[in-house]
């Protein structure tokens, strides 16, 4: 069973935000989503892990993990999230990434974790030994392409021990958001 986001975000008063996206993800698949600021890579992750929270008629729930270290997925507020992360979805607000999944893969027992903005050589060790773990990953990191992944160690890093199974581009052409997958 495949998980099939499209046309998914909520309209928050300004109009769905990423209203022109499609994206299928295979079950069991590690996804990592790449592009400049601003084209909506943490809404787009934030609507996977309610679609995957909440199941549907044809996919069962998952137990999904937020470490949502600078409160831009769940927006918490006395311990509640503001925003759509799913009924099944436990949420660390302003944890460190690093430290978030590792509480969370002993304490939470989740099917799938996530986290915005890879940024540390911390955080991809913690990544590392969650899918060590068999705990499936969705990931947002700051790239406009494969290329420019490549050239910056942390990420080249990644990429080498394959921790992520299906890396997404999104990139704006022609006023449009053309999201681009591709198996690593």
């Amino acid at each position: 069973m495949d998980l099939v986001i499209a046309h998914v975000s909520k309209d928050y008063g300004r109009g769905p935000v990423l209203r022109d996206v499609s994206l299928t993800v295979r079950q069991g698949e590690t996804v990592c989503l790449m592009g400049p600021s601003g084209l909506g890579k943490t809404t787009l992750l934030r609507d996977m892990i309610c679609a995957l929270s909440d199941g549907s008629e044809t996919r069962p729930a998952c137990r999904v993990g937020v470490v949502d270290e600078r409160g831009e997925l769940a927006a918490m507020y006395r311990g509640v999230p503001q925003l759509e992360v799913g009924t099944h979805t436990d949420v660390l607000d302003a944890c460190p990434k690093a430290l978030g999944i590792t509480m969370l893969l002993r304490a939470a027992n989740p099917q799938i974790i996530a986290v915005d903005e890879i940024t540390a050589e911390e955080d991809l060790r913690a990544m590392l030994a969650a899918a060590n773990c068999g705990v499936k990953l969705l990931a947002t990191i700051h790239a406009a392409d494969r290329e420019e992944l490549e050239r910056k160690a942390l990420f080249a890093r990644l990429l080498e021990l394959q921790v992520f199974q299906r890396l997404v581009t999104i990139t704006v052409e022609d006023g449009r958001r053309i999201c681009r997958t591709e198996t690593l």
